[in-house]
């Protein structure tokens, strides 16, 4: 029997087996999949939801995700999934909370060349771990033994003539000093091309869900619509009028009149229904805003590894590591510069066309409002280049204490990470406002601020912007009122860690196995923005320069004891224990511990039972985020009754504690003597969380206060009449979540001569699925949303503090092997689902709408299946492999789900791509 070290345990035993349910993805199982981006693959397993991928933050400027790939277990998001390179730790790749993703690790930054298997725990592991581990553990093994050269060369695109995708990958490995020492050097450089997001069949529509403008109480309409033919009411690409400054109770004869090529006015066909800024048909497509979006982004990574190791003794090793890795993710197009309805201009500008002044001369008419997508401004953009430097020295090795053998283990790990965040094409909201304001002077257009007879607030490089038509400006115009904006920020990671495993006595069943350890951890932050950012200027993102630091240090004892061993009621039981004590600089003191049994009553079955107390610790940002500051848009203000302008800031909180969660896990494994090749595992699990951490926004503060929880209430600044003057937004430990289900494991290999004679190879199925019950969140009030089946970001389901995610997914697969061809059919898909578990839907003779229960004419998601095929093909005595992958080999199109005016879809669970075929080969010597 080999000595193993499974994920999820500390212990060092032969042929132990956890009572953690533990998935495996082995090398050739990754190699199958071919993909350019390790986390592609993992994502394909049931138990993920929620993740963080190239495909689905695209859009992401002000929350700085755009490029990474982070995991997410159980949909909990990827801040409560630990991610470990080779059983240790990394510093995390971004540190602002977006989609759940602070304080998450980037896998692009992972050495995919030299992975030889994943390991993902599907339970809580704080106790062997620490924090992070709530939804569980992915730990990335790397091959640091290998000897010899080997290299890779892949590429690929869609088959709608898109989305190019390139990788090359170096490894050598050379023992030296009379085999005492090992040398191990890996490279790789990977590229994927953005994917417009106009290019596919599926997104020519925009499906939006809005608020039914005819609802009323007990006229049987639904109060929310799911609608096609989508698009802004209050703006378009060259400008739309939708108000002016008239007289009281005096409507606008201008309004309507939208401008066109060349700043042509034209009238402008509102739709059927106008819900807020969002109609229904007319000229809706004048006014849609996804046509020039991305759907995936452009993603570049290198990465570069470096291991040696060397035996200074017979029994201790020294081994150090140098990890550098270098990715840049750009949306070059991510929307449009907004402004909606909020752009006033004066009349005698002499953009405005000859008849519409005129207009507005003869109606003594001073100014209008207009709305518009600025089709001449380049859509927002967002770019992330992250560079990781991560060094790791350490010893190991075995030695005898007291008659046992114990194997230990110290390590020193610094890690940091360089994040350059930027905003390009981002529309300067002074500037813009300064250049739309245009008057003539000795016979040129200028900015007013120039020809004023104040000379102190004079911008010679004020070039005046025309923000009606389109092709009408400048690129001096343009230069002036957008501009990019930037953050530099350094996440650093310093860890102390020493273990120590061995069997020191045995029980009456066995050798009882002990592993201990301590670790201190660094964990710091800091960070500067460009002066547009700090004065908040922009229309989107406007970083800040944010710093922090916290420390914790552990403790850790977890045992292995046998109970039985060949017992007739027992061949057998054994009991896993362990226990951490944690210490943090920021929230005190925490204890986590695990209990759980393995007990075969044969052979044949083994049945396995966990119940653990996990936690997570609030990241850097959640902590000491220098803050987002929001603008003074319009509240209703409960307080006054009045609606005003109110500004908010939103801020880490240095006084937050970690969540705690409780899991338990109850399960069995059966691989029948009497059918060899067979193996199947069922794995109920439950998690529930207390204290978890929510960041409610400003509206959300004021109507919690408003309802009574005082604790809110602090964080809001009241003028002398009563009314709300000021809200302080900061993460608070005041969710309960919880999630539980059943996850089914099945595989098979047996030779297929068994069922054709005269057929070699071998025929391996595996079948994996994931069925949720519950995925709920229930606030400071009691009240309670389920998530589960949500597969939509709609009614509130995805506000930051909700959980939801579909609750069905499954993953088939059947491999032919016969050297020295391999060829694999996989099945993947979704489940239905809905937009809310609360809705009712109904068309027509609707109940009346209810905040707990609202009415919808839609509330459902299609199902959707994805096939993927691969073929390896071997020669030159197995030093060559060629492949070809096809991944949705059908094109199937995502679900049409109905979003805001961006566009039908979530990229978050679903493929949007289509079709993706790649080749490539890959030698050995």
């Amino acid at each position: 029997m080999e000595e193993v070290t499974v994920t999820g345990t500390r212990v060092v035993r032969d042929g132990f087996e956890s009572p953690t349910p533990v998935t495996v993805l082995g090398q050739e199982s990754l190699d199958e999949m071919g993909v350019t981006v390790v986390a592609d693959a993992v994502n394909r397993l049931p138990m993920f939801s929620g993740s963080v991928t190239t495909r689905n933050a695209s859009t992401t400027i002000s929350g700085g995700s755009a490029g990474v790939n982070t995991l997410s277990l159980r949909g909990l998001g990827p801040n409560r999934t630990l991610t470990l390179l080779n059983g240790k730790r990394i510093v995390t790749s971004q540190y602002r909370n977006r989609d759940n993703n602070g304080g998450a690790v980037d896998t692009n930054e992972f050495p995919s060349g030299l992975i030889e298997r994943v390991e993902v725990v599907t339970g809580g592991a704080s106790a062997a771990y620490g924090s992070d581990a709530l939804a569980g553990v992915v730990n990335f093994i790397l091959d640091t033994d290998y000897t010899g050269f080997k290299g890779s060369v892949q590429g690929g695109a869609t088959t709608h003539g898109d989305g190019e995708n390139v990788m090359g990958t170096f490894t050598a490995g050379l023992p030296f000093a009379d085999g005492r020492g090992h040398f191990l050097f890996n490279a790789e450089h990977a590229y994927q091309a953005a994917i417009p997001y106009n290019d596919r069949d599926w997104a020519q529509t925009s499906y939006a869900f809005i608020s039914n403008p005819d609802y009323a109480p007990g006229n049987g309409q639904p109060r929310h619509l799911t609608v096609t033919d989508a698009g802004l009411s209050v703006a378009t690409r060259g400008g739309l009028i939708v108000g002016c400054a008239t007289a009281p109770g005096v409507a606008c004869p201008l309004r309507g009149t939208q401008f066109l090529e060349g700043g042509t006015p034209a009238s402008f066909q509102f739709g059927s229904l106008i819900s807020g800024p969002v109609m229904v048909g007319g000229d809706w497509e004048q006014s849609r805003v996804n046509t020039d979006m991305s759907l995936a982004l452009q993603l570049v990574r290198d990465t570069a590894f470096s291991h040696v190791r060397y035996d200074i003794g017979s029994s201790t090793t020294a081994y150090a590591t140098v990890h550098w890795a270098h990715t840049e993710g750009e949306n070059k197009q991510s929307a449009p510069n907004f402004n909606l309805g909020n752009v006033t201009i004066l009349s005698g500008n002499p953009f405005i066309p000859a008849a519409v002044q005129a207009e507005m001369t003869a109606a003594g008419i001073p100014s209008f409002t207009l709305g518009t997508t600025n089709f001449d401004l380049p859509n927002f953009g967002a770019r992330n280049d992250r560079t990781l430097k991560r060094y790791v020295a350490g010893i190991e090795g075995e030695v005898n204490f007291a008659d046992s053998n114990w194997q230990w283990d110290a390590y020193y790990s610094k890690s940091q990470h360089d994040i350059i965040s930027r905003s390009t094409n981002n529309e300067i909201v002074p500037r813009y406002r300064l250049a739309v304001d245009a008057v003539e002077s000795g016979g040129q257009i200028v900015c007013r601020i120039n020809a004023d007879a104040d000379p102190s607030n004079d911008d010679p490089a004020c070039h005046p912007y025309n923000p009606m038509g389109m092709g009408v400006n400048s690129q001096l115009a343009v230069g002036y009122v957008v501009g990019t904006g930037w953050a530099d920020t350094l996440l650093e990671q310093d860890v102390f860690a020493m273990s120590a495993a061995g069997e020191p006595f045995s029980s009456w069943a066995g050798p009882v196995s002990v592993a201990f350890g301590l670790e201190h951890r660094t964990e710091k932050l800091s960070g500067t923005a460009s002066d547009l950012d700090e004065a908040d200027s922009f229309l989107v993102a406007n970083y800040h320069g944010t710093s922090g630091k916290y420390d914790v240090t552990e403790g850790f004892l977890e045992t292995v004891v046998p109970l039985a061993n060949g017992q007739p009621f027992a061949d057998l039981l054994d009991l896993n224990a362990s226990v951490r004590w944690t210490d943090y600089s920021t929230s005190g003191k925490v204890t986590t511990w695990k209990v759980g049994t393995s007990w075969s009553p044969v052979e044949d079955i083994r049945f396995r039972v966990t119940r653990s107390r996990d936690i997570r610790a609030p990241y850097l940002g959640e902590l000491f985020d220098a803050g987002l500051f929001g603008a003074a848009t319009p509240l209703d203000d409960p307080f006054s009754g009045t609606t005003h302008g109110v500004s908010s800031r939103t801020t880490g909180n240095p006084n937050l504690k970690p969540e705690e969660a409780d899991t338990t896990g109850i399960g069995a494994v059966f691989t029948p003597s009497f059918l060899p090749g067979f193996a199947a595992s069922v794995d109920y699990y439950s998690i529930d969380i207390e204290g978890a951490i929510a960041t409610l926004g400003r509206d959300g503060y004021v109507a919690r206060c408003f309802a009574g929880d005082q604790a809110l209430c602090d964080f809001i600044d009241f003028a002398p009449d009563g009314s709300v003057e000021f809200v302080h937004v900061q993460p608070a430990n005041v969710n309960s979540q919880s999630t539980s289900g059943v996850d089914v494991e099945l595989s098979y290999t047996f030779p297929m001569s068994g069922i054709f004679s005269g057929l070699d190879g071998d025929l391996s199925l595996r079948a994996l699925a994931t069925f949720v019950d519950t995925l709920e969140t229930q606030d400071s009030f009691g009240v309670v949303t389920d998530g589960a089946g949500v597969n939509a970001d709609n009614m509130g389901t995805g506000a930051g503090f909700t959980l939801f995610g579909p609750d069905f997914r499954y993953l088939m697969s059947a491999t032919y092997d016969s050297h020295p061809l391999r060829a694999t059919l996989t099945m993947r898909g979704i489940g239905s689902g809905v937009y809310n578990n609360n809705l009712i839907e109904c068309a027509t003779n609707c109940p009346t709408s209810t905040a707990a229960n609202p009415t919808i004419n839609n509330n459902h998601v299609d199902s959707v299946t994805y096939f993927d095929l691969s073929f390896n093909y071997s020669m030159f005595d197995d030093s060559t492999e060629v492949f070809f992958v096809a991944e949705n080999l059908l094109d199937e199109d995502p679900p049409l789900i109905a979003g805001g005016i961006f566009g039908p879809g979530n990229a978050q669970f679903y493929n949007g791509l289509g079709r993706m075929l790649r080749a490539g080969v890959r030698v050995s010597f």
